[in-house]
C-alpha cells in the first residue's frame, strides 16, 4: 500500500496535468493547482519546490506515453513486408488514435507548446522531435510515390488526429461527436486508414 505523501504526490501530478492540458503552463498558477487538488500551497511546494519542476514531471510522463506507443509501431511499420504495410500502417494509426482518445492530456500539453506555452522551459531531454522523425521514417521507408514527402504525411495525421481527439466533429445537427462515440470513432479511424493509404499508395 502506498504512503499518504505517495497518493498526494500522484494527486497533485493528476491535478496538475489536468489543469496544464485544459488551461496550459502559462495560464495555470500553483494556488489553482492546490485548490483543485483539495492542498494548501504549502503541501504542494513539499513535493514540488516550483511549478516548473511540476510541469518538467508532467511533460515526462506524457513523454512516456507517447514514446510506449510512437517507438513500437513505428519499429513494426518499418520492419513489416511489403504486403502486409497497409494492415501495419493501420495498426501505427490505430495505436496514436487510441492513445490521443486515453489519454487527450498528451495531445493538449504538446499543442500548448506549439502555441508557445511554457516557452522559456528547456524539454531538451523530453523533445518529441526525434519520436516524431521515427514516425516519419518509417512512413518513408513504406512509401510507394518517390515525391511523398513523408515528413508532412506523418504531420497531417497528427494534426488531425489531435484536432479529432480534442475537438470531434459536428454532426449533421450540430452537434458535437467526438471521440467517446463509437460510431463517429469508427468513422474517424476508417477515414484515416483511407486517407494514409492513398497518399502512400498502399491500396493499389
Amino acid at each position: 500500500m502506498g504512503s499518504p505523501e505517495g497518493g498526494e504526490r500522484e494527486l497533485i501530478l493528476r491535478t496538475a496535468t489536468r489543469l496544464f492540458a485544459a488551461l496550459s503552463y502559462d495560464g495555470t498558477s500553483t494556488e489553482q493547482i492546490a485548490e483543485a487538488a483539495g492542498l494548501d500551497t504549502a503541501a504542494l511546494s513539499a513535493h514540488f519546490p516550483t511549478k516548473r519542476v511540476l510541469y518538467l514531471m508532467v511533460m515526462e510522463e506524457a513523454h512516456r506515453v507517447l514514446a510506449e506507443v510512437i517507438a513500437a509501431r513505428a519499429d513494426e511499420l518499418r520492419d513489416t513486408p511489403p504486403e502486409r504495410r497497409p494492415e501495419a500502417l493501420h495498426r501505427f494509426v490505430d495505436g496514436y488514435i487510441d492513445l490521443c482518445a486515453d489519454h487527450p492530456e498528451v495531445p493538449a500539453l504538446w499543442m500548448h507548446r506549439w502555441l508557445s506555452d511554457a516557452s522559456d522551459i528547456d524539454l531538451e531531454p523530453l523533445n518529441a522531435q526525434p519520436l516524431a522523425q521515427r514516425a516519419i521514417d518509417s512512413i518513408d521507408a513504406i512509401a510507394k510515390p518517390a515525391d511523398a514527402d513523408a515528413q508532412f504525411i506523418a504531420y497531417t495525421m497528427i494534426w488531425c488526429i489531435h484536432g479529432f481527439t480534442l475537438s470531434g466533429v459536428l454532426d449533421g445537427t450540430g452537434q458535437r461527436r467526438s471521440a467517446d462515440d463509437p460510431r463517429t470513432l469508427r468513422r474517424f479511424r476508417a477515414h484515416m486508414h483511407q486517407l494514409l493509404d492513398r497518399a502512400l499508395r498502399l491500396s493499389e
